[in-house]
């Protein structure tokens, strides 16, 4: 297949997650009415994306590479109560809430550093699987945690920080803003630096990649610390939005994450995938979400559903592909 087919199949992925969006709009919103298109709905959908959108983009930087991060959201979980008990400590020393709440974020975020590290290394250096790398290392990260807090949630945060969560601007949540100037650097990244085109190669084939100069191990690296940091971003919205930080939390969003990914055109072999399709369908996702709530749905009919939609985006895109395929063969 040439560089312009490819080019075409995945503009189709795009246009076809964009008419299922619009689809899902119209749907719910004849069968919801006010109750689905209102502005507090939106609201509400901007202040729920951003903890897993991150987790969403750590995720879909490891796909592009052909592997995978099982332990985002045991990263997540290990940064938060890291930088919660730093938190905690220096409020009841009697040290200021800004002072406390900046150790916070620098604890939590030098955690979510070391955890994505440490994966890169295993990766890279040992030749461990990805899938395998980050399954024993999400039992490892929460392991930590939950004996770093006997499996209770710490609570008593400073109202200052916890109303970070729900600040808006022009009626924006500001963590909504945060998630999408996130996704327009990565972006740019991935296209208009070297290092986004190496990994794109890299995902592509490795040994093309590693024949063409590029440091396979070093691509490797930064791509699963990167993850880990965004994994961190993720850690810090989930502590402020909930006043709390306890293992456990925000585990379903471990598949969901998986699942935006295949929905946004990303290639689970690499090489493949672009961050406006991730966005999409993580707004796909939460309006879906929004529209099951509303509609009352029992969770064994929203798991069928999302393994539904999982089955038909992947079929269509291996339809997309394999005519792509036919047509130049």
């Amino acid at each position: 297949m040439n560089t312009k087919t490819k080019a075409r199949n995945k503009d189709m992925n795009l246009v076809i997650l964009v008419v299922a969006a619009a689809g899902i709009v119209i749907i719910l919103s004849a069968i919801l009415g006010n109750k689905f298109m209102s502005v507090l709905n939106f609201q509400q959908m901007g202040f729920q994306i951003p903890e897993f959108g991150f987790l969403a983009l750590a995720m879909m930087l490891c796909m592009l590479t052909g592997g995978i991060d099982l332990s985002v959201v045991s990263i997540a979980t290990l940064s938060s109560v890291s930088g919660a008990m730093a938190m905690k400590s220096l409020l009841e020393s009697g040290a200021p809430e800004g002072q406390a709440i900046l150790a916070a974020v620098c604890v939590a975020m030098i955690m979510s550093f070391a955890c994505g590290f440490l994966n890169g290394i295993l990766i890279s250096k040992l030749s461990i699987l990805p899938i395998l790398t980050t399954l024993s290392t999400m039992i490892l990260f929460t392991g930590i945690a939950m004996a770093m807090t006997g499996g209770a949630g710490i609570t008593g945060f400073p109202k200052v920080f916890v109303q970070f969560a729900n600040a808006k601007a022009l009626e924006i949540p500001v963590v909504f803003i945060m998630f999408l100037v996130a996704a327009i650097l990565i972006s740019l990244m991935l296209t208009r630096t070297a290092f986004g085109r190496s990994l794109y190669l890299y995902g592509e084939n490795s040994t093309v990649s590693l024949f063409s100069g590029i440091k396979n191990d070093k691509i490797i690296i930064t791509t699963y610390t990167m993850s880990g940091l965004l994994c961190g971003i993720a850690s810090i919205i989930m502590m402020a939005r909930v006043n709390s930080a306890r293992v456990g939390y925000g585990d379903t969003y471990q598949l969901q994450a998986i699942l935006v990914c295949a929905l946004g055109g990303v290639s689970p072999s690499g090489g493949k995938g672009k961050v406006i399709g991730v966005v999409i369908a993580i707004v796909v996702l939460q309006m879906l979400q929004i529209g099951f709530t509303l509609l009352d749905f029992a969770p064994y009919v929203k798991s069928f559903i999302w393994g539904a939609v999982l089955i038909a985006v992947m079929v269509i895109n291996y339809l997309i592909d394999h005519r792509g395929v036919k047509a130049h063969a």
